[in-house]
């Protein structure tokens, strides 16, 4: 009875601490702006960021192809992203 006790505590504590993931359009364009300003490979102080139902719109100058490369595979990664229309160009 008392190890059949401890396993109905366990279980519902280890439930208390599950945290559902924000999938919201403000909450998305958040993880990516974070995501995108963590990295030190690409300089994104001429990115912007839009986000709708799932799309994730990038738009402004990095310095280089590789870059617009690295850009689109952080965002491919964040949480809540389907689709990445991306609208970079590579200022010279």
């Amino acid at each position: 009875m008392r190890l059949l006790l401890l396993l109905v505590l366990a279980c519902a504590a280890c439930a208390h601490q599950v945290q559902e993931i924000d999938d919201s359009d403000p909450a998305v364009k958040a993880r990516i702006e974070a995501a995108l300003k963590g990295t030190t490979e690409v300089d994104v102080r001429y990115v912007t960021v839009d986000f709708e139902r799932g799309t994730a719109t990038i738009s402004g100058l990095v310095n280089s192809i590789d870059q617009v490369r690295t850009v689109s595979n952080i965002i491919k990664r964040v949480h809540g992203v389907d689709t990445v229309l991306n609208n970079l160009a590579v200022q010279e």
